[in-house]
């Protein structure tokens, strides 16, 4: 796109205006009486703020970044962004009339690096700030970035009352200056594929400045960046392992980008429909009582969800997962991944243009490629070429599949339900199961409403198996499972290995201090686990999935309770997970049995797994 080399870029901004707000001022007085210190020591410790946070954005500066981002990612993947690229150019529009927040999903250190030329692409103006963490701000990078827009936040500053003073008529003088800002709502990475939780506070923060400043036509824009694979994967196994995380230098920074040696097809990067600051958002997945910040937070994650296109990786994890360290054919992942698809066109979900599955030989060409980055194995001394995701790489499969978990979620759940009913035999027992796990699994998962969540599963059983109310609590003979033991399995193995460390404490408490040995011990039994045969899947093994498991265990007073009730409160965990547990083995057996070609028996009793 040609741009008018009359305008820049980039936001003309002087940090300095806020030693100039004579609010700011008396703010500060205000901080020096309550800490007792004098004016001058307490200016001299804000101006060393605010400097910390100053960002002198140039058009030379922006188009290095631009440049660099550009040399970086096209060392893997393919040098056309996929974006939806009439949304970007509405956004455009509406940038001339309306301030904008841009909050994206993160991945990959790609992602600003992504955001960043995308919007450099469309000829976006001004380019938005970048909020980024402290740690990027090393030798060599950090004052490129901070003159090509980033403004480097410290990791925690609850305790600095003067730098939270700083911060706070900093982003007072951004916003009324209606400039374009951006940062990853999750905060960090995700190591497991998973959208993180939103971190609230420079949602709050920035919020809250638009209405001091009397802004009412605010727009925030979710987007979505995602990748075909992703390069880190290596470092994200490790983390999950335990293995504590490099520190960002400027050599760390260069191994990076020479590491990319891979080819790891393409980046999507999508902008999904803007919510305004004074629009009403829906409180799906927010707790009761929650504020207009938690609502927009939560809202925004959500529409970042529902934005991410599914790729020909994500299929073939999740058809090679199910098969829980089977190898499959391409055939068989070609029959499996089809029927998602199918579900994919009915449902209208976000598909990447290499969905478009045609014979199994259009196939073979993504599980070469996989098979070249070591996701997959391919055995090709037998009869048939057979798959299996490597030995060591289930972490990385399970990534891939959880970046889509969310659109058939209420799928696997509700497999897992009327597994689990079996005995009941009525569908009462079916939706008590069904709630039963939601309630489980809701520090993993942000799920919609109960009502629209009990309709999504019931519309997913009358699709998938139509006559199961039939015969509530049994899978009619002939149905495949498609997700129940594909998606949860890893996180309730999970939770299986810290709920049985929970039962040999007995009633002794865990305090917050022993909370980082426990989740140790549980990657050390749930290896010693998986060596046994007592789990099955290595991706159960993962830091994140015991932290969740850990949460939870929290809120059911699990952990730190000083009663004598702790002791029956643990075994009914163990209890609860064993349960679903024992019914993702159940529909393991089912697909086990149909891959072998026997006819699909009426399971009418769930095995022990203990």
């Amino acid at each position: 796109m040609t741009v008018n080399p009359e305008f820049s870029r980039v936001a003309s901004i002087d940090e300095r205006e806020v030693f100039r707000d004579e609010r700011f001022l008396a703010a500060l007085r205000g901080l020096a009486g309550r800490q007792q210190r004098s004016y001058a020591d307490v200016e001299k410790d804000a101006r060393h703020c605010l400097e910390e946070l100053a960002v002198r954005p140039a058009d030379r500066y922006l188009g290095w970044v631009a440049a660099l981002a550009r040399f970086m990612y096209t060392r893997s993947f393919e040098p056309r962004f996929d974006v939806n690229t009439e949304a970007l150019q509405q956004l455009k529009e509406l940038s001339r009339t309306h301030p904008m927040v841009f909050l994206w999903s993160h991945k990959s250190h790609l992602d600003g690096f992504v955001f960043t030329r995308a919007l450099y692409d469309a000829g976006f103006r001004p380019q938005p700030l970048i909020f980024a963490g402290i740690n990027m701000n090393f030798a060599g990078f950090g004052p490129l970035a901070r003159h090509s827009g980033a403004i480097f936040l410290r990791r925690g500053f609850k305790d600095d009352e003067v730098y939270k003073l700083v911060l706070k008529y900093f982003i007072d003088y951004l916003a009324s200056r209606r400039i374009p800002l951006s940062w990853s709502i999750e905060g960090t990475r995700s190591r497991t594929g998973k959208l993180l939780r939103p971190k609230l506070g420079l949602i709050r923060w920035v919020m809250e400045a638009y209405k001091r400043a009397s802004i009412e036509d605010a727009l925030f824009v979710p987007v979505a960046i995602s990748f075909d694979q992703i390069p880190e994967m290596d470092d994200y196994i490790a983390m999950q392992h335990g293995v504590p995380k490099r520190k960002e230098s400027l050599k760390w920074f260069i191994d990076y980008i020479a590491g990319m040696k891979s080819k790891y097809g393409k980046v999507y990067v999508r902008f999904a429909e803007p919510i305004a600051l004074s629009e009403e958002v829906p409180a799906a997945g927010v707790v009761a009582d929650g504020t207009h910040v938690q609502k927009l937070a939560f809202e925004i994650c959500s529409r970042i969800e529902r934005s991410i296109p599914i790729t020909l990786t994500d299929l073939v994890t999740l058809a090679l997962l199910a098969a829980n360290g089977r190898a499959l054919d391409a055939g068989q992942i070609w029959r499996q991944a089809s029927e998602i698809a199918g579900l994919i066109e009915r449902w209208q979900l976000p598909k990447a243009d290499n969905l478009q599955l045609g014979g199994v030989e259009d196939l073979q060409q993504t599980l070469r490629t996989l098979s070249e980055t070591g996701l997959l194995q391919c055995f090709s001394d037998g009869a048939a070429p057979v798959y299996v995701i490597t030995p060591g790489r289930q972490l990385a499969a399970a990534y891939y599949r959880n970046t889509i978990v969310h659109y058939f979620l209420e799928g696997a759940l509700a497999e897992v339900a009327l597994a689990a009913s079996v005995s009941g035999g009525a569908k009462d027992v079916f939706e008590e199961e069904l709630m039963r796990l939601r309630d489980l699994l809701k520090f993993e998962f942000s799920f919609k409403t109960k009502d629209e969540f009990l309709e999504n599963a019931l519309g997913y059983l009358d699709e998938r198996y139509r006559h199961w109310r039939d015969c509530p609590g049994i899978l009619p003979e002939g149905a495949l499972p498609l997700f129940g033991q594909s998606i949860l399995r890893s996180f309730i193995e999970a939770y299986w290995i810290l709920a049985g460390m929970l039962v040999r404490r007995g009633w002794r408490p865990v305090t917050a201090d022993e909370e980082t040995a426990l989740i140790d011990g549980a990657l050390a039994l749930g290896k010693e686990m998986l060596l046994r045969k007592e789990i099955s899947t290595e991706a159960a093994l993962s830091r994140p999935l015991f932290a969740s498991a850990m949460r939870l265990a929290r809120h059911r007073r699990l952990l730190d309770a000083g009663d004598q009730d702790i002791r029956k409160r643990r075994e009914a965990f163990a209890s609860d997970v064993q349960r679903t547990l024992a019914a993702i083995n159940m529909l393991q057996d089912i697909y086990d049995r149909a891959l072998k070609g026997f006819p699909l028996p009426v399971v009418r009793d769930s095995r022990s797994i203990a």
